[in-house]
């Protein structure tokens, strides 16, 4: 290159120095342009939970910075530092687990920065990274305690949503998540959580109500910010179900505690019976009776701690039962709750306030038996009363609806038909969560999958492909099983599908996929004569159709084809139609294509004369049964039109009984020659000119006249 430039003119390189310069700049341009465009991309993954991904991004933004990109000058959002933070305190906790880390995290992510622009987002994360702390212990004298107890009274702030914008809703939406953590922060670095929870309570109260020194004028009603009553009902419902985690996990370390305690005495007791052994070899009865002695004693101790782990796990019941939403500060509020949720009269319409009460209606639910018995009716009434457009409030219900299940099976179970109703929701997002919660419910054998498993094989034909993939993933974990369900599922299947008018391309298609999953030869035999059984139950020819399409499916040996001719006259009468003829030939030459039905010929023979000889007398006895029903059908008509003439006739007689004038004087145009002469024409004839009855009566009168 440096040779052929030499041959150029001064003028010439220089044009070509800039040309190249030219296409260095815009090529730099473009990796500015992608890298800028970037951003986002890493700056998502920076959320991610994967350490690799969050690593790459952080190696971005150094990069970026270096180059003076502006995304890294202007740093990524607050939020996200923070949140990056606390998916580093996750897998070491001493990264914020210090006073002097706890008090940049404070001033970082819970301060004046944060209240004075309602950044909710760094709030949520600041409260993320303070789930990582161990829970404080009560000591004045230390920093860390002190700097906790500020974090905490910061986060009963966010909690209560002090710093929330009323005629915002959109900043409320903001604060759900940011309250969420808020309170899950509490109940793990406060030593009493339990205590808090009832000033953020009380807190919410005195904003939605005011105080008892606010009088209200006679003969107004009081009213609350919807907004304000959403947050409200928000905390309720979660401060609720953390009260019931945080019951049991105290109840967990009063188990913990006594094994310890158990295991503790056990080795003192084992150590000390091998020091006298060492000291004495040979023992004495009175020694043989003292360490006999010291056995009863442990196993009576281990007696008394085993009573008192039952009962701490009965005081725990009792707690979750009827404490909590029974008896407690929560139980108080209850009965606004449902009243909101009910919504009898239609006076609260605003779409935040009925997904937040909903929502703490279900937590709530999710704690005691008797509550959620109570009160399912009105959880499936507010499902089925729900708008169309407002598919995030029945999504909820849904999930709700399956950790509900998962806690409480007995009382959810009868109404679990409503349940699989959902999946045929118009929204797709609703029919997924449905899918998603009865795949959870019914591998883990929570749920009964039979009787209405017809609903989940509609779903293998959903325009949705999430939702096809679903069932089919569904459909896959079930074969796996040892007592093969979907053997035992498809004669329902069948039955139903059959009834639905879901089309037969669709049934087909949906059958062609379960049956692949029977496989074994008894299951077959079984299935077809299951199948075949249900011939003389079909009402129409196309359900004996598709059975005999499910029958064409099946594998044949030589069980199969005896059983196909023993049970001949169930099917026989269906054989006219050319559908069922040609899936019951189908299955004959499958059966003779098979290598193991060669000593089967004389009954495939038999089984081939049967189906040629009824296929033809069939069709003959559709024709003559076609015939005679239009002859039928003609004859039916004859007698109606013989009856109507009949009626007719009867009809007119009794008119001309009633309208024959009295004798006046004479008038010759009222003459029945003249009045004849006047009549339309016409008037008076039935039939193909024939002369009425009534009119030769009135002829006769005529001449004798």
């Amino acid at each position: 290159m440096r040779e052929a430039n030499k041959d150029l003119s001064d003028a010439e390189a220089d044009f070509l120095a800039k040309v190249s310069g030219l296409k260095f700049a815009t090529s730099a341009l473009s990796f500015v342009k992608v890298f800028e465009n970037a951003e986002d991309s890493f700056r998502a993954m920076l959320l991610s939970s994967n350490p690799s991904n969050v690593t790459e991004a952080l190696r971005f933004f150094v990069k970026a910075r270096r180059f003076g990109l502006p995304c890294a000058a202007e740093g990524p959002p607050r939020s996200s530092a923070v949140l990056v933070i606390s998916m580093a305190a996750a897998a070491d906790p001493k990264i914020v687990d210090s006073a002097y880390r706890l008090q940049n995290l404070y001033d970082a992510g819970l301060g004046d920065y944060v209240e004075e622009r309602r950044d909710w987002a760094t709030a949520r994360s600041a409260a993320c990274a303070l789930q990582r702390v161990a829970r404080a212990r009560v000591d004045p004298s230390s920093a860390k305690y002190v700097i906790l107890d500020l974090i905490a009274e910061r986060l009963v702030s966010v909690a209560r949503g002090d710093w929330c914008d009323d005629a915002d809703g959109g900043d409320t939406d903001a604060w759900f998540c940011a309250a969420e953590q808020a309170i899950n922060a509490i109940f793990t670095i406060s030593p009493a959580p339990e205590r808090v929870s009832i000033d953020i309570l009380l807190g919410h109260q005195a904003g939605l109500f005011g105080t008892d020194d606010v009088e209200v004028a006679p003969g107004t009603v009081a009213t609350a910010n919807s907004l304000r009553l959403s947050r409200f009902f928000f905390v309720l419902g979660h401060i609720a179900l953390k009260l019931l985690i945080y019951t049991e996990v105290l109840s967990s370390s009063v188990r913990r505690a006594n094994a310890a305690k158990t295991v503790k005495k056990q080795e003192s007791a084992s150590s000390k019976g091998k020091e006298k052994a060492d000291d004495d070899d040979a023992g004495s009865k009175e020694e043989a009776s003292s360490e006999d002695e010291e056995d009863d004693a442990i196993e009576a101790e281990l007696g008394i701690a085993a009573q008192a782990e039952a009962e701490t796990e009965r005081k725990v019941a009792e707690i979750s039962e009827n404490e909590i939403v029974g008896r407690g500060l929560i139980s108080l509020f209850t009965p606004m709750l449902l009243r909101v949720v009910a919504n009898e009269d239609g006076a609260y319409s605003s779409p935040v306030l009925m997904k937040s009460a909903t929502l703490a209606l279900c937590k709530c639910m999710c704690i005691s038996k008797s509550f959620c018995e109570k009160h399912l009716p009105l959880l499936f009434s507010v499902l089925a009363k729900a708008p169309n457009d407002d598919q995030d409030l029945r999504a909820n219900i849904v999930i709700a609806l399956g950790d509900l299940a998962f806690r409480f099976p007995n009382e959810v179970e009868p109404y679990t038909p409503k349940i699989y109703a959902c999946l045929r929701d118009k929204s797709t997002r609703v029919r997924r969560h449905t899918l998603m919660v009865l795949t959870h419910l019914i591998l883990n054998d929570m749920v009964k999958v039979k009787g209405n498993v017809c609903e989940i094989a509609l779903c293998l034909q959903d325009k949705e492909p999430r939702i096809r993939d679903m069932a089919r993933l569904l459909f896959h974990e079930l074969s796996k099983r040892t007592n093969s369900p979907i053997y035992n599922l498809l004669p329902d299947i069948v039955s139903q599908l059959s009834q639905m008018d879901i089309g037969r391309e669709a049934f087909r298609e949906i059958m062609l996929f379960l049956l692949a999953f029977v496989k074994k030869d008894k299951q077959n035999e079984m299935l077809m004569e299951k199948l075949i059984q249900r011939f003389p139950k079909c009402t129409s020819i196309g359900q004996k159709a598709d059975l005999a399409y499910c029958i064409a499916q099946l594998k044949v040996n030589d069980r199969c084809v005896k059983c196909l001719n023993d049970t001949f006259k169930l099917y026989k009468d269906a054989l006219f139609d050319e559908d069922v003829l040609r899936n019951f030939v189908s299955v004959l030459n499958k059966a003779k294509k098979s290598a193991k039905l060669d000593g089967a010929k004389e009954a495939l023979e038999e089984l081939e004369g049967k189906l040629n000889e009824h296929a033809a007398a069939g069709l003959e006895n559709v024709k003559a049964s076609k015939k005679a029903a239009r002859a039928k059908k003609r004859a039916a008509k004859r007698v109606a039109r013989k009856k109507d003439w009949e009626e007719s006739e009867e009809e007119e007689e009794e008119e001309e009984e009633t309208s024959e004038p009295e004798p006046e004087e004479f008038d010759e145009e009222n003459q029945p020659e003249n009045r004849r002469a006047k009549a339309p024409p016409g008037k008076g004839r039935v039939g193909k000119g024939r002369p009425s009855r009534s009119t030769r009566s009135r002829r006769g009168r005529g001449v004798l006249s």
